[in-house]
This record gives C-alpha cells, structure tokens and sequence, in this order.
C-alpha cells in the first residue's frame, strides 16, 4: 500500500514538472508570436515607401558603433522579476529561437526579415540606450527595445511591452 502511495506521488510530481516546463515554454512560444504579428501589421504595405530612407548618417553615439551589422536572434528569455537584467534562473529558461535584424550606419535598418525601416539610438533620462524603429511609413515598432549590452559579436536587448524579457543576437 505504501508502496503505491509512493509511486502515485512521484507521479504526480513528475507530472507537475513537465507541465510547468512546457507553460514556460508555451509563454515563450506566445510571446515570439504575439511580436511577429505586430511586426507583421506594423509593416509598410508595399515597398514603394522605400524612397522615404534616410540618406544622411545614423546619431550613433561613439560606445556603440559596433552594433552596426547584421545580427541573428538565437534565444529569448523572460524577465520574471523584472530587474531588466539577465538573472540566473532566468538564463536557464532560454530558449532557442531566429530573427534577424539589421543596423546600417545611415539610419536605415530590416527587421525580422519582415520590416523595412529606419532606427535611432535614444538615451533614456535613467541612461539606458533606447533602440527605436519604426517603419518606412514612421509607425513606431511598439516594443520598447533597450540595449543591455552590446560586443562585437553579441547584441542583449531588454524587451519591454507590459512585461519584460530579453533577446539574444549573435553575429551570423
């Protein structure tokens, strides 16, 4: 009798663990959609509006010239505490994801693959360095997209919309 008792508690735990594990996972699932449809809607509807780009150089201040290039989304994660920054247990909820963004030096930028448009780098009055796109149309991307850090071969963004997460880009 013990015996089955044990097992039906072990389970029930194992049970549990999965269901959780898969939630978080499900949440990140959501999360990736919910903002590839907004890219989505956000996008110009043809490309005749690519003559609006900017020609002129990019206000890029002098720390983050690097972060000009092509870069490749490689993992996501949430901000469970929301601290804006990159805790422990939140790194081992990371998940595997793909994006793709591009800065050019003028100002202009792709995003998602999905979105032409144009960027700024806006420093925030508490200092933090603000990624605003928008598209070719001037539609404000509605996520607020603060750099965290940015290296040469590895851009962290601190995602804001309603909740807080974090967007990994590597160098393809």
């Amino acid at each position: 009798m013990k015996t089955i008792f044990f097992i039906t508690v072990v389970a029930a735990m194992l049970i549990t663990v999965i269901s959780c594990k898969s939630k978080a996972q499900k949440d990140a699932e959501d999360y990736k959609n919910k903002i590839e449809k907004t890219v989505k809607e956000n996008s110009p509807a043809n490309t005749d509006d690519k003559q609006k780009l900017k020609t002129e150089s990019a206000n890029i201040p002098n720390d983050m010239k690097n972060i000009l290039g092509e870069w490749s989304l490689v993992r996501i994660l949430r901000d469970d505490n929301g601290n804006h920054k990159i805790d422990e247990d939140e790194e081992k909820t990371a998940i595997a994801n793909t994006g793709y963004m591009k800065l050019n030096a003028n100002g202009t930028c792709k995003f998602q693959t999905v979105m032409d448009g144009t960027y700024e780098i806006v420093t925030e009055e508490d200092g933090r360095k603000n990624l605003a796109i928008q598209d070719l149309a001037g539609t404000k991307y509605p996520m607020r997209l603060y750099v965290v850090s940015v290296t040469e071969n590895e851009l962290v963004l601190n995602t804001v919309a309603g909740g807080s997460g974090f967007e990994i880009y590597k160098r393809p």
